[in-house]
């Protein structure tokens, strides 16, 4: 129990650090196409489509391989976003739920402690 309070303030405390060195960077541009019909969705916005997807179905492994997939090939402050909001949504949870999704407290502290190293925090 101790442990878990303990992991829980590790995540709100990296995660208010990350929050706050973004808040520092540029805007985020937005890639949707105003001067036609279509809608032109860049890899950014479908990663973020992708990881609500997966974390509705409870599907945290492959949202959370997804995102590392995605700053692997390319750091930007969207891809950035949408991992920490990934993080921020999953380390509500309760563990009942994080276990039925094969995923833990831990994990999720691993992960923004990955993401950190990832964009030199």
């Amino acid at each position: 129990m101790y442990e878990n309070d303990y992991i829980m303030k590790m995540i709100k405390a990296a995660m208010q650090v990350i929050k706050a060195i973004v808040k520092g960077r540029d805007a985020i541009e937005s890639s949707i196409d105003a001067k036609s019909d279509d809608i032109i969705i860049g890899e950014d916005q479908l990663l973020e489509i992708m990881v609500n997807k997966y974390v509705s179905e409870g599907d945290i492994n492959k949202a959370e391989n997804l995102i590392f997939e995605a700053l692997e090939s390319h750091k930007s402050s969207k891809n950035l976003e949408t991992a920490l909001s990934f993080y921020d949504e999953i380390s509500k949870w309760e563990d009942e739920k994080l276990i039925k999704s094969n995923f833990t407290k831990e994990e999720i502290l691993e992960g923004l402690n990955t993401v950190k190293k990832m964009f030199d925090m």
